[in-house]
């Protein structure tokens, strides 16, 4: 069978028996790989996408904009910030 059916099957059943989306496209991944290839070539694919995805440093920002997000919330200079906002841009329409 082709790989590319084999994942929109997969992803098609899974979606409609309920499984949330980010299970369903990896495991219909998974499927087609397994499908396609040995498993032992699969899982050594499937490793080595996810070590990549992993190693974006643009990814590794967001968490750290989150906890900044956090942390000036809690502080009180969030607020702060939006006031001194409205001060310098309030007058201006738009």
């Amino acid at each position: 069978m082709n790989e590319a059916l084999i994942l929109a099957l997969v992803f098609a059943v899974l979606l409609f028996a309920g499984v949330p989306i980010s299970f369903a496209i990896g495991s219909a991944a998974l499927a087609a790989l397994l499908m396609s290839l040995d498993p032992a070539a699969a899982t050594t694919v499937i490793a080595q996408r996810m070590a990549t995805g992993l190693d974006s440093f643009a990814l590794l920002a967001i968490p750290f904009f989150i906890l900044a997000g956090q942390l000036m919330n809690r502080g009180g200079i969030a607020r702060r910030l939006i006031e001194l906002a409205k001060v310098i841009v309030g007058r201006l329409p738009g």
